[in-house]
């Protein structure tokens, strides 16, 4: 199923080659701030499922403690360091230990 119907594609279409009247600018621009801070989120879950999935396959089964640690972080390049060092790193309890010094040093 395409994401935009064909009726859809083509009323943007239209609003794109007229531009947006002015009475409905305020809420295009809260439309797509919601819509971006949602696919932001969306990313950002899906990364820390990403850590989460390598960190089970190595080290099954990861403590609840960790897991919850892993959700609460909401910044891309923390969360793709924790996937580099999941893959690589020799243990569990070192990876928690990278995993503390992290988030203190943030």
């Amino acid at each position: 199923m395409p994401i935009l119907s064909h009726v859809e594609r083509r009323a943007m279409e239209a609003v794109c080659k007229q531009g947006i009247p002015e009475v409905f600018q305020e809420a295009f621009q809260k439309a797509f701030q919601k819509g971006f801070q949602e696919g932001l989120q969306e990313g950002l879950q899906n990364c820390r499922n990403m850590v989460l999935a390598v960190l089970k396959k190595r080290f099954n089964p990861v403590p609840p403690a960790v897991t919850e640690r892993i959700n609460q972080i909401s910044d891309y390049e923390t969360l793709k360091q924790l996937f580099k060092q999941g893959r690589s790193i020799g243990s569990l309890a070192e990876f928690e230990q990278v995993l503390e010094s992290m988030l203190t040093s943030n």
